[in-house]
């Protein structure tokens, strides 16, 4: 295998699982959406509860589903990595890509073994290569504990401390605007709602006020009102959150 050397071992990655996750969670979408968009046009006064319920299932499904589908979409059916002596091979429906161990930068795994196994979460990992080149795999990779011990063992010095704070430099910027974001559209909605009707002249000299918005739209700002109001709920928290772990470190 030219400067890879000999071949080691094979990790075929299961993407049809993650085609399986992201359609379980796509239904549990769209459930929980028609349940909100129910509710909106047809209000029931004592399903608070129920409208909380289902914004918390619609904020953590749709995400999973994104996601999973992104990265099966993304492999192939044939993904699958390989280990060589002297290197590691990614194979995707994109053709195939190859580093030498001399050539990876930096490692970053997390190990849970005990976090849902059946979608993956007891292992993650990351690698960079001095390409620019990036590889992620988690537990639906075959013998995945194996592939990332090849990674940590030929390259102990790329092995980077894994703090969980890594994505928190990204998010400190972007829940900010993401809640300014949600803040603005609820303003707007609100005043749209309260400016709800419009002067029509019906004959000369008689004028009559009508709605501006029929139901459909009142329910469609509705339901964003109510996505938004999720969004900033949890944007907040999720950065008292992450500066409270950071001051911590």
């Amino acid at each position: 295998m030219g400067e890879l050397g000999a071949f080691v071992s094979t990790h075929p990655v299961d993407n049809r699982r993650r085609w399986v996750i992201a359609t379980q969670a796509a239904v549990v979408t769209v459930v929980a959406a028609v349940g909100l968009v129910a509710l909106v046009v047809h209000p029931v006064w004592s399903a608070g509860r129920l409208v909380g319920l289902l914004l918390v299932v619609l904020a953590v499904a749709f995400p999973v589903a994104a996601v999973q589908a992104f990265r099966a979409a993304r492999g192939g059916s044939r993904e699958r990595f390989d280990v060589h002596e002297n290197g590691i091979a990614h194979t995707t429906k994109n053709g195939r890509r190859a580093w030498t161990w001399d050539q990876v930068t930096e490692i970053r795994v997390t190990r849970d073994p005990g976090r849902s196994p059946r979608h993956g979460r007891n292992l993650r990992c990351a690698t960079g290569f001095a390409d620019g080149g990036k590889v992620r795999f988690d537990g639906l990779t075959t013998n995945a504990p194996v592939l990332a011990d090849a990674l940590t063992t030929s390259r102990p010095d790329a092995v980077a401390a894994d703090d969980g704070m890594r994505g928190w430099k990204v998010l400190r910027w972007v829940l900010p605007v993401v809640a300014v974001g949600c803040g603005w559209y609820l303003v707007a909605a609100f005043l749209m709602l309260t400016d709800d009707e419009v002067e029509v002249e019906v004959q000369p000299g008689y004028v009559k006020m009508v709605p501006r918005f029929d139901d459909s739209t009142i329910a469609l700002l509705a339901v964003g009102g109510l996505v938004c109001l999720v969004g900033i709920v949890m944007s907040l928290a999720y950065l008292v959150v992450g500066f409270t772990r950071s001051r911590r470190r």
